[in-house]
């Protein structure tokens, strides 16, 4: 179960599959939208984002390129790609170079995309959590070897 409240920003150019997606994550999650990649950038510059869901075929970025600079602004963000493309390069490309956990095919179903999501926000709140843990370890240890000087 998930402990904290996720903003999800949803990419796609076609306003109904855009509604769509927003109608089923919104009944458990804060949804922000963009039309396309370029303004969904625009959105990670000024909002924090636990994860982003976005199209592949869209004008302008494709969703795989869209992934890809959306690390530098957000390196823990959770990434997944909806296509209706079966060809196994833009999975790879997807997977191996952009930094999804997840290719989701289109027609999509409502229940399991939520559980998808689900499921990956908590390997994301386990690894924010693991990562806090980490960075206040980091500080005790330099607070002891100054104590111990």
């Amino acid at each position: 179960m998930l402990s904290e409240n996720h903003r999800i920003l949803i990419v796609d150019d076609e306003p109904v599959n855009l509604l769509m997606l927003e109608k089923v994550l919104r009944r458990k999650y804060e949804v922000v939208t963009a039309k396309s990649g370029y303004e969904a950038l625009k959105i990670l510059h000024r909002e924090t984002v636990s994860m982003l869901i976005t199209d592949q075929r869209m004008p302008g970025l494709t969703g795989t390129e869209l992934l890809r600079k959306s690390r530098s602004i957000n390196p823990d963000m959770v990434c997944m790609l909806i296509t209706a493309e079966s060809d196994s390069g833009t999975f790879l490309d997807a997977i191996m170079n952009s930094g999804a956990i997840r290719v989701i095919k289109k027609p999509w179903d409502p229940e399991k995309l939520l559980q998808t999501v689900e499921t990956s926000l908590e390997k994301y709140e386990s690894r924010c959590e693991t990562k806090k843990a980490i960075s206040e370890l980091k500080k005790l240890n330099e607070q002891f070897d100054k104590t111990v000087r």
